[in-house]
């Protein structure tokens, strides 16, 4: 078996939690874990954050009694940092206090408002997130770690990180399931018809409508919001062409449509809820989605082009495509008075 190792990021409310926070630490470390984050924020540190739960493979929430300090937008670090780790789909786990009450007093929040926060922010967790586990004294939460860290790694598998002297074994398993989807491509034969064939191709100034969820956050709350939204083809080329200039897996149509929608998707959430602050976890319709797929391949924008070496589907963009990105038909406030002829 190959010897992986994962990168955690803890996240906690500040100095209170360092004793969980050292057990934890400790803990993580002893079933191979490199833990990572920061016990002291300030506007400067939330960019290192971010960066920190960009490379991680799993994000840790571990809440004890304070909602902690806030960001100048009213925003607890904490809480902040959840926010970007479920933007960025990380695989979240929390381990909570179960009886924050029973805490000594000098371990709470001293403004009302903090407390009414904290509340509202361990609801938000307990509703939102699928894995969490509560803990009422240090040894629990050790406990708690070491059964859950590890189910946590069947649940949601990511790469981690390989020794080097073990990248023959893995090398080896590589090409094992090279030989597999070698044979399985063998046996499929011609039955891979292109289900595109019968689209009929559309112009730059058509319209696309597809549905998406996202989360809003709104004074303290969250609530999934389901959207129509409407774009151009020509606003969608303009999204996707640039992350498939050069051969990029099939995945990442997702990654990057989602990623736009996060960016955008406030001003939609806004419709709904007029004071939301920040959204998060924008989906895409996972059946929209392959409809865009093929349509761009039907109106010859993009091109499977092999596989790389862990012979994941590849996508180009093709010349057609790069001229159109290159021109000004994908202007944003261009006004198409033509039918298109690509």
């Amino acid at each position: 078996m190959l010897d992986k190792r994962y990168q955690v990021f803890i996240s906690t409310s500040g100095a209170e939690m360092q004793p969980e926070r050292m057990i934890l630490s400790q803990t993580l470390v002893g079933m191979g874990f490199f833990s990572w984050g920061l016990e002291q924020r300030t506007p400067l540190s939330t960019a290192f954050a971010r960066r920190q739960i960009d490379d991680c493979d799993y994000v840790v929430i571990l809440l004890g009694s304070q909602y902690g300090e806030q960001s100048v937008s009213g925003v607890g670090y904490m809480h902040l940092e959840y926010i970007y780790a479920i933007t960025k789909q990380k695989p979240v786990i929390v381990f909570m206090h179960e009886e924050p009450a029973a805490r000594d007093p000098s371990l709470h929040d001293a403004k009302p408002e903090l407390r009414e926060k904290f509340i509202e922010f361990r609801k938000l967790l307990q509703n939102e997130v699928d894995q969490v586990f509560t803990y009422r004294s240090l040894r629990d939460l050790e406990m708690a770690v070491r059964l859950n860290m590890s189910q946590m790694l069947e649940r949601y598998p990511v790469s981690g990180w390989v020794r080097p002297q073990n990248t023959q074994t893995l090398h080896d398993e590589i090409d094992q399931l090279k030989a597999q989807i070698a044979q399985m491509e063998a046996d499929a034969g011609k039955r891979e018809l292109d289900p595109f064939l019968s689209l009929p191709k559309v112009s730059m100034h058509e319209v696309f409508s597809f549905e998406y969820r996202m989360h809003a956050y709104q004074d303290g709350n969250f609530k999934e919001l389901k959207v129509q939204k409407k774009l151009t083809w020509a606003e969608l080329l303009s999204i996707l062409g640039s992350t498939f200039v050069n051969p990029t897996p099939e995945e990442f149509f997702s990654k990057r449509m989602n990623e736009f929608l996060n960016e955008t998707g406030l001003d939609d959430a806004r419709m709904q809820m007029p004071r939301a602050h920040a959204v998060a976890r924008a989906q895409m319709n996972i059946r929209a989605l392959h409809s865009l797929k093929l349509q761009m391949r039907q109106n010859d924008w993009i091109v499977p082009t092999g596989r790389d070496d862990r012979q994941r589907l590849l996508w180009q963009v093709t010349t057609k495509a790069q001229k159109l990105m290159e021109s000004n038909l994908l202007d944003k406030d261009r006004v198409f008075q033509y039918k298109s002829v690509y």
